[in-house]
C-alpha cells in the first residue's frame, strides 16, 4: 500500500514516519563484488576492505530492523508503548473497563487506540473525513453523526465491537470530539432504518 493510504497521507504510524520507502540496503557481498578482478584474488585487500564496510552494514541492518519493528502493522509491546508515547495514547486506561476487563489494554485494543488517536490529531473537522478514518478502524462499520444544534451531537454507530471499544468509544477516546461539545453514542443491534446503518 503507498503512504497515501493511511493516516494525514505521510505514512505517519506506519513505519519509517513520513517516508516514501522503507529503508532498504544492498548486501556487503554486493559491495564486495564491485572490487574490480585484479583484486580479487587478494584475502588481505578483501579482508580489509569488509572490516571497513562491516560497520555500515550493521547499522544499515539496525536501522532497517528499527523501521520495521516501530510500523503499526509489526510493533508490539514496548514498540507500541513508545508509538503511543509519541501520539498521546496511554495503553493504561484512566477508567475501570464493563465487566472487570483489566484496564491495561492488550496489542490489539492498544494498537486501534492509537490509530484512532492519530486520525484525531490529524482530523481536519469535516464529516466526510471521519468517515473515512472509521471505516480503516472498523472495516465494514459505519457511524453517522446527527448535530442536534444545541452543542451537542448523536453518533450512530455499526459494525461489531467488543464490550472494551464500546468503552473506548463512550469514553471519547476513539471517535474526534470539537471541545465543549457534548457526544451522545447510539450502538446499532439492528439495521436503523433511514440511516443505512
Amino acid at each position: 500500500m503507498s503512504s497515501g493510504n493511511y493516516f494525514g497521507g505521510g505514512g505517519y504510524g506506519v513505519g519509517n514516519y513520513g517516508g516514501e520507502a522503507p529503508i532498504f540496503s544492498k548486501s556487503l557481498a554486493y559491495y564486495l563484488s564491485l572490487i574490480p578482478s585484479q583484486y580479487q584474488n587478494s584475502p588481505k585487500f578483501l579482508a580489509f576492505v569488509k572490516a571497513l564496510l562491516a560497520p555500515f552494514d550493521d547499522v544499515t541492518n539496525c536501522l532497517y530492523l528499527f523501521s520495521w519493528a516501530f510500523d503499526l502493522n509489526n510493533a508490539v509491546g514496548d514498540q507500541l508503548d513508545i508509538i503511543g508515547q509519541i501520539v498521546g495514547a496511554a495503553r493504561h486506561l484512566n477508567f475501570q473497563p464493563r465487566f472487570g476487563v483489566s484496564a491495561i489494554l492488550d496489542d490489539a485494543t492498544y494498537r486501534i487506540l492509537i490509530l484512532a488517536t492519530i486520525a484525531r490529531n490529524q482530523w481536519d473537522g469535516q464529516t466526510d473525513s471521519l468517515q473515512a478514518a472509521w471505516l480503516k478502524l472498523f472495516p465494514g462499520g459505519r457511524l453517522t453523526i446527527i448535530d442536534n444544534q444545541n452543542m451537542t451531537f448523536d453518533v450512530l454507530l455499526s459494525g461489531t465491537f467488543t464490550t472494551l471499544i464500546e468503552d473506548l468509544i463512550t469514553n471519547d477516546l476513539i471517535v474526534p470530539r470539537p471541545e465543549t461539545v457534548l457526544c451522545n453514542y447510539i450502538f446499532a443491534t439492528l439495521p436503523i432504518f433511514g440511516f443505512r446503518l
